[in-house]
């Protein structure tokens, strides 16, 4: 009997005709989606490259010096080997490697940057690590496969199941069907599980088709985004069957499926963020560039002062008198840590305010499967706000080992050799993946839809009758 409702289910779906249209639809939508975020990812990679190259360019410049002043050469632009030529013109590049899977969810890549130039007269407060972007884009979100399984996903669910109980009621079939030995809910169930059969497979097939013409690698974490995204599949069947054993008209389930829908998908997540910059809001940047300002200004003032006060509290960096060359770059340094030493506790109160609104988020991101779902999806990707975050730490890091590299030169007024260039500080990232996070939302999302198909199954009995 099983087996005959299935090959019964299947052989109603293959003779409709919005079943094979929306199936294409869906596959173009996906395949449109990826190649969208492709240009994103392939216009990342370019900028990137052109980076690191501009960047070859002027540290082959101050080799090239190097080597000829090693080999007893003057030449003419002997300025290059100033360590403050380096730390500052010349100085480097760091970056955080653009990742294919990007192009299946944008996540913040759009918002933040993957690479920083690093160099001395930067100030830690004021390293920014936005790009400008359009703020209708930012708004509305950028059309990637992430989007399109996200939002889409659910409604096309909604399309294929909203009335499978409810057609057979109002039609009078459904009495008929009790008359026979069979459970109602258990034949509802092998209705839905026919559908989420062929669902999947379309899924499968467009995911596949996009990742071919993208020339996206197989991974692990692309096996991961796969189940993820048929356990929230999985979630919008258990929430459409749950519809379909209490509702009774078709119109009814239709619109309480799309005020699901509405509820989990848009005002939820959105209220979420909106509480989170609420319950914690971050203090103003503009004050923070404002009180930068303020502080420079008092600083070069007493610019003497200050650069006393610094070989106070730095007494291994005071030398012997003579020609100072970098008198104006000891006084730099010294009033820039004092600066950032007087500052530290608004740029802290800004990182704090913004880590306790991501804690906030991750709390009651259980809320709504769309956000278990894409903060999952996203962080498999490489684009999620933890990892930028991870990223600009170790920015700021960089900067400041980079800024100490050179000021024991500054101050002992000797000019780079060839074997200061080998031991430059350099940058490095690895990216970090949150499996336990991406388990704890796809266990979250199975578990939910058990407990709705349980609670689909306690019912006592279905409505017979209108």
């Amino acid at each position: 009997m099983l087996v005959q409702n299935f090959r019964h289910e299947f052989r109603l779906l293959s003779r409709s005709y919005w079943f094979p249209v929306l199936s294409v639809l869906f596959v173009l939508l996906c395949v449109y989606a990826g190649f969208n975020g492709t240009k994103l990812y392939e216009a990342r990679s370019a900028e990137l490259i052109k980076a690191k190259a501009d960047q070859k360019v002027l540290v082959d410049r101050v080799y090239g010096v190097a080597r000829a002043v090693e080999n007893g050469e003057e030449p003419d632009n002997m300025y290059r080997l100033s360590p403050m030529n380096m730390s500052i013109a010349t100085g480097s590049l760091a970056f955080m490697s653009t990742d294919p899977l990007s192009a299946l969810a944008v996540g913040q890549s759009d918002l933040y940057t993957h690479q920083v130039r690093i160099s001395s007269r930067e100030d830690l407060a004021t390293l920014t690590f936005t790009e400008m972007s359009n703020p209708v884009q930012l708004l509305f979100g950028n059309f990637d496969v992430s989007f399109v399984l996200t939002y889409l996903i659910p409604l096309v669910i909604i399309a294929f199941t909203y009335n499978l109980q409810s057609q057979e009621l109002e039609s009078g079939r459904l009495k008929l069907l009790a008359s026979n030995p069979i459970d109602p809910k258990m034949w509802l169930l092998q209705r839905y599980l026919t559908r989420l059969i062929s669902l999947c497979i379309i899924l499968s097939f467009a995911l596949l088709l996009t990742l071919f013409l993208l020339n996206i690698p197989f991974s692990m974490r692309l096996a991961g985004m796969t189940l993820l995204t048929f356990a929230y599949t999985l979630f919008w069947f258990a929430v459409s069957f749950v519809v379909n054993v209490f509702g009774t008209s078709s119109a009814k389930n239709a619109v309480i499926l799309l005020m699901t829908w509405i509820v989990l998908v848009l005002i939820i997540p959105a209220a979420i963020n909106q509480t989170a910059s609420t319950v914690y809001p971050t203090p103003s940047r503009v004050t923070l560039l404002n009180e930068i300002r303020q502080t420079k200004k008092d600083l070069g003032k007493e610019q003497d002062k200050v650069l006393a006060a610094y070989l106070r509290n730095h007494p291994e960096l005071a030398r012997a008198e003579g020609e100072n060359r970098f008198a104006y770059w000891q006084g730099f340094f010294a009033s820039q840590e004092i600066m950032e030493n007087s500052l530290s506790p608004l740029v802290q109160q800004f990182d704090e305010q913004v880590q306790e609104q991501q804690n906030w988020i991750s709390t009651w991101r259980f809320l709504s499967p769309a956000v278990l779902f894409q903060t999952s999806f996203t962080e498999l990707a490489g684009t999620s706000s933890k990892q930028y975050n991870h990223f600009k730490n170790g920015v700021r890091n960089y900067t400041k080992n980079w800024r100490d590299h050179f000021i024991p030169m500054v101050f002992d007024n000797r000019m780079l050799t060839f074997d200061d260039l080998e031991v430059l500080p350099a940058f490095e990232y690895t990216a970090m993946y949150d499996q336990q996070v991406t388990r704890i939302n796809m266990l979250a999302l199975l578990g939910i839809s058990m407990v709705l198909l349980i609670s689909g199954f306690r019912k006592q009995h279905l409505r017979f009758q209108m």
